[in-house]
């Protein structure tokens, strides 16, 4: 009997360790991919009406966008949260509006959308956001240049 208690023993002490080594990998392999779909670096993109829009992911899990047009521009920082598909949702942490730039956004402001990225060039797509802001939509949704940085 006590050769078979040993046994099981032994099996345990071996196999245990394996499975905790197996939870460590998959969870190795689950940051991977959140990574994956994480953007890094700013990105700008000229808006029909001559005005400039810029998404900075320069800070962890943090976005910035800018509408910046002549002397007015719009500040939106926001904590970002990115989904299995790659989808990108956005909760405003603080909203500034510099000069008299035509646009109010509420400080409550929350967007979702996805960005493809392909060396120096990103487009973003599926854009939408809560209380009727999608008015933005066509401003967001299109190609973008990273910005070099200095």
């Amino acid at each position: 009997m006590s050769r078979w208690l040993f046994a099981l023993l032994a099996v345990a002490f071996v196999w245990f360790p394996l499975i905790a080594e197996d939870k460590k990998e998959e969870k190795k392999q689950e940051k991977k991919e959140d990574k994956k779909y994480a953007p890094t670096g700013a990105w700008t993109r000229e808006i029909e009406s001559g005005a400039v829009l810029k998404l900075d992911f320069t800070k962890k899990d943090e976005l910035t966008m800018t509408v910046s047009a002549n002397d007015a521009s719009l500040i939106i920082s926001a904590k970002i949260k990115i989904d299995k598909d790659g989808t990108i949702k956005a909760t405003a942490t603080n909203v500034e509006k510099k000069g008299d730039f035509p646009v109010e956004i509420k400080k409550d402001f929350e967007c979702s959308f996805k960005i493809k990225i392909d060396g120096k060039t990103a487009k973003v797509s599926d854009y939408t956001a809560n209380d009727g802001e999608e008015q933005g939509k066509h401003a967001v949704e299109g190609e973008y240049k990273k910005v070099e940085d200095k």
